[in-house]
């Protein structure tokens, strides 16, 4: 394939290469577009370039899934920028393959959680790999689906603005002896004790925070004097989201608590935090600056992945750093 094409294939090149390379070949075939670093990157290539450049425009990011994907860093970044436009809304499709036996590890199942992932042989046979194709052509359109008359390609309707803050006021409970209360595009969290831990429902595709359907009109979080936890993905996905003040009575920022808040630009986390949890900070593309107290002493896996603008950040020297906590590129300075 040359230029962008339709399909994405992200893989583990020792485990899986060979049937990516078989995959994209099924698709050409059919005459569906398709990119495999396998087959399509030039000896010594600059994939830093190639790939970013590929998921930005595909339709279709098609992921096998093996063990081996949790030795990879580069199917961890492709994850992230193929879901950076998902959770923007943007024209793309995200599938994935479990290849074998597949264990849903905690970095990946945050993932699959927003995408329906389906088994797949390891040995495939040519029927099996046929059926995915017309799967994939169904998905760009390029063929009906089954005991249907094609139908024209639907218009993309324009986006419709969120409400205007100033319109919103919503309030309620959010823990034991805690409260919240919506207006004018800040959401205060009050009151005493923990917040409530949050779960992704599968049924209704939502996390399940009583402000799910107003959380992209959210422009600031106030966590008043009182409140001990940040619940788990308690701000997930809040996209507007820009700014966030923490009390100096919070112990603990809960698993995924502010995941996918790419609108936040610095952060100031109080003497009072012990421990920030995994995947809290996940995938805030927008973070530049965090300040970390003095007082932390866990900072657990993918707490801060994904924060690509961030570049340095000092940590106290007792706190336990998960290996995978920071992106790579990042500079961790340990102070006494």
């Amino acid at each position: 394939a040359s230029g962008v094409a339709d399909v994405f294939i992200s893989y583990h090149e020792a485990s899986a290469g060979e049937l990516a390379e078989e995959i994209a070949d099924r698709l050409e075939d059919a005459g569906i577009s398709c990119w495999c670093a396998r087959r399509d990157m030039p000896l010594g290539g600059d994939f830093a370039r190639a790939i970013p450049a590929q998921i930005d425009s595909c339709k279709v990011f098609l992921l096998l899934l093996n063990e081996n994907v949790y030795k990879s860093r580069h199917i961890e970044s492709e994850l992230g920028l193929a879901f950076g436009r998902w959770n923007h809304e943007e024209d793309i499709q995200i599938l994935p393959l479990e290849i074998g036996d597949f264990t849903r590890r905690d970095w990946i199942r945050y993932y699959l959680i927003h995408a329906q992932s389906d088994k797949f042989p390891e040995n495939p046979d040519e029927q099996r790999i046929q059926r995915l194709v017309k799967r994939i052509a169904r998905l760009l359109a390029k063929e009906p689906a089954p005991q249907q008359k094609p139908t024209p390609p639907a218009r993309t309707p324009l986006p419709t603005p969120p409400p205007s803050p100033e319109n919103i006021v919503k309030g309620g409970k959010c823990g034991a002896n805690v409260n919240f209360m919506l207006e004018n595009g800040t959401l205060t969290i009050s009151g005493r004790g923990a917040m409530w831990d949050f779960k992704w429902k599968r049924k209704t595709k939502a996390i399940n925070v009583p402000w799910w359907d107003k959380r992209r009109t959210i422009s600031h979080v106030e966590i008043q004097h009182g409140v001990t936890t940040i619940g788990d993905f308690a701000f997930y996905d809040c996209l507007g989201l820009t700014s966030v003040t923490i009390a100096n009575s919070v112990t603990k920022i809960g698993k995924g608590a502010l995941e996918i808040c790419s609108g936040l630009t610095s952060v100031m986390i109080p003497d009072s935090v012990t421990t920030i949890g995994a995947f809290s900070f996940h995938i805030c593309e927008g973070l530049t600056s965090v300040t970390i107290s003095d007082n932390v002493t866990s900072i657990e896996v993918w707490a801060f992945a994904g924060c690509d603008r961030l570049t340095s950040v000092s940590v106290p020297a007792k706190a336990d750093i998960h290996p995978e906590a920071f992106p790579p590129h990042v500079l961790i300075e340990r102070r006494e």
